[in-house]
């Protein structure tokens, strides 16, 4: 199959979606579209790891953390899986090696139910499995939050939103013969919040949090 080909057998794998997209395009803003145009423009990498998702993607320095220079990191501040989506076939275009998503964040907080967020994880990885079958699919947690350091007018999803995701995300991983990773619960102090170690507001990732993160990966020798 030639790369002309992807863009029509992606079209056929996420019928439907059109109407979800319809009802949230918060993520096509002027990041997206500039960061997604510039992706584009960069040449097809050989068979590259890649991190797929949101801000919490786009800040980790994986090539730095990791010590490899074949990753490629495809995260957009504010995405969400409507976004991931609508661009996915700019990731299956370089064959990943092996492809890490975690997205869902900002789709809680846009108050996106769990079961929709889920259906879109699971077009995403059809497209991916049908376009670049040869790719290691791993499908990463949602992280927790911790509510003693984040504004409620800043972020309106709960731990308890984020744990039943994130085990419908399990199940739905399973079912698709992909790799779920629980980054969650490595990321938690004894009060079930995010450790505050790990972050700095609450919601994203210190750098301390990114080495716990890289290091669960390491352990499970998935990178």
């Amino acid at each position: 199959m030639t790369l002309k080909n992807i863009p029509l057998l992606l079209l056929g794998c996420i019928g439907g979606v059109g109407s979800l997209q319809a009802q949230d395009s918060s993520y096509h803003n002027y990041l997206y579209d500039s960061r997604t145009a510039y992706f584009r423009q960069l040449p097809v990498a050989r068979k590259p790891v890649v991190f797929f998702g949101d801000s919490i993607t786009q800040w980790g320095d994986w090539c730095e953390f990791l010590g490899k220079a074949n990753i490629l990191n495809r995260g957009i501040a504010g995405d969400n899986t409507n976004g991931l989506l609508a661009r996915v076939e700019e990731v299956v275009r370089h064959r990943p090696e092996r492809l890490f998503i975690l997205v869902g964040t900002n789709d809680l907080n846009k108050h996106m139910p769990a079961a929709s967020i889920v259906a879109n994880y699971r077009r995403i990885i059809n497209a991916v499995q049908e376009a670049s079958p040869h790719t290691r699919i791993y499908v990463q947690s949602v992280l927790p939050i911790n509510n003693q350091l984040i504004g409620r007018q800043y972020y309106s999803g709960t731990n308890e939103q984020i744990t039943a995701l994130n085990t419908m995300l399990k199940a739905m991983a399973a079912d698709a013969h992909v790799t779920f990773v629980d980054v969650y619960t490595s990321l938690l102090d004894d009060a079930g919040q995010m450790d505050a170690r790990y972050t700095y507001d609450g919601l994203h990732l210190s750098g301390e949090g990114y080495l716990k993160w890289v290091q669960l990966l390491k352990q499970r020798r998935l990178i």
